[in-house]
């Protein structure tokens, strides 16, 4: 017997409502893909929101790429579709996402209307126009100078004018594949280079590093980190083989543009590898209680934090960084357990942004990610990468390149220990962006 007119009209809606809801995934995968959600949670977060739709689904989520397969158990039959995305980091659309995500789950919005959010979400341009972020670029350098590699003044305004063109090179990156091939390479050359030639008026330490803080690998080491722990193998593997490669790269163009500065100022001799900062003359630790706030909020407008986010944002990431140097002090010097301060810093950094979300309903990693940009070891680890291309110095590159990887662990301790605390059974209705 043929099925009745009705029965076909059924059917053919109980397909588009499947189909539909398999689109909506799609366009959820791509936005938290090019949103900057975390990798190592993207899959489960997207098998609660299938099972939420009832829709049979399996994910295999690596950087920049997501597998989907839509099983059917009816006819015994599955169909695999890739979601590719740039990776990049734009906190006020991802957690536009998350929200759309949420009011689905929590029965607020059909899946149409969820559908057309995500396009329209896609297709809107960021909070930040590109000159702001160049601007941007300045104040990250100029405060990151002083604050991390001991920079004084005269430091900080040269790491803030390298800071902008390593800036206006990114941006040129995003738009022409050409120049993003040799982001990691040019602009480390152009600034070692002007630091170099400099170098009788400066601290060179002080300058290279601060000024490429955007491109150093930190945040890549630190997600590695995660998500092997997490057993993520494959996302692991590849970010942390992608962060080594970067800190070569980085630490190659220091070393090169170092050379080149001194063979134009006639001392071809001096020791290109060595980075350290221990003798520079940097500014008093008072003013870092002003330059830590306007550093983070230079970091938040970089990751697209929105203002009325900043001072969460700024709260958490100072909370952080004054727990280090407490930590440092009672750990050095009473307890002489160092390795334990980056520990309690990110558990701390931790515990305040997942307590602002716990209240808010919002999503932490936005208060997150621009304080951890202050605990990441990216610089330890492009000094350490600089040393071991200096044959003089290999032994103690490989000792910084060690003590990178094991801050990047204890980064990681304080974070899951934070987040456990906090949110024992999961979030109910939301992703859990915070590691």
């Amino acid at each position: 017997m043929s099925p009745t007119y009705d029965e076909r009209a059924e059917l053919i809606d109980r397909i588009a409502q499947i189909l539909e809801k398999q689109d909506f995934l799609m366009h959820l995968t791509r936005a938290w893909h090019a949103f900057g959600s975390p990798v190592h949670r993207m899959e489960s977060n997207l098998m609660e929101v299938a099972r939420y739709l009832d829709i049979d689904a399996c994910f295999f989520t690596v950087p920049g790429l997501t597998l989907i397969s839509f099983g059917d158990p009816d006819t015994h039959s599955s169909e695999t579709h890739i979601v590719r995305a740039s990776n990049g980091y734009d906190m006020h659309r991802l957690e536009q996402a998350n929200l759309i995500s949420r009011r689905l789950r929590k029965g607020e919005a059909t899946v149409h209307e969820s559908i057309r959010d995500i396009e329209s979400l896609m297709a809107a341009p960021p909070i930040f126009s590109w000159y702001l972020r160049i601007i941007v670029c300045f104040v990250q350098s100029f405060f990151v100078s002083t604050t991390l590699f001991h920079g004084s003044w005269k430091e900080a305004a040269i790491s803030g004018a390298m800071g902008m063109v390593v800036g206006v090179f990114e941006i040129l990156g995003s738009n022409y594949l050409t120049i993003g091939y040799l982001l990691n390479v040019i602009p480390p050359i152009i600034v070692a280079l002007v630091a170099a030639l400099l170098s009788d008026h400066i601290c060179f330490s002080a300058v290279p590093m601060a000024a490429t803080i955007n491109l150093l690998p930190g945040m890549g080491l630190a997600l590695a980190m995660l998500e092997l722990s997490s057993s993520n193998i494959i996302c692991g593997a590849v970010r942390l083989v992608s962060a080594t490669m970067t800190s070569f790269m980085i630490g190659w163009g220091t070393i090169v543009g170092y050379n080149l500065g001194m063979a134009m100022l006639g001392k071809e001799n001096q020791n290109a590898g060595s980075l350290s900062n221990a003798e520079c003359e940097g500014l008093s630790m008072l003013w870092w209680i002003l330059f830590i706030p306007l550093s983070t909020i230079g970091f938040s407008v970089w990751f697209k934090v929105h203002w009325s986010k900043w001072p969460a944002t700024v709260f958490a990431a100072a909370s952080g960084l004054y727990s280090i140097y407490c930590t440092f002090w009672v750990f050095r010097f009473y307890l002489e357990l160092n390795d334990l301060a980056t520990v309690v810093a990110s558990f701390v950094l931790g515990m305040v942004a997942n307590i602002w979300s716990k209240f808010t309903g919002q999503t932490a990693y936005m208060v997150l990610l621009p304080g951890e940009m202050f605990l990441v070891p990216g610089s330890i680890g492009v000094r350490g990468f600089s040393s071991i291309l200096s044959q003089e110095e290999s032994a103690k590159g490989l000792g910084l390149a060690l003590q990178m990887i094991t801050t990047c662990l204890g980064i990681m301790i304080g974070l899951f220990a934070s987040t456990f605390l906090v949110y024992p059974r999961g979030k109910q209705y939301s992703a859990l962006l915070t590691v």
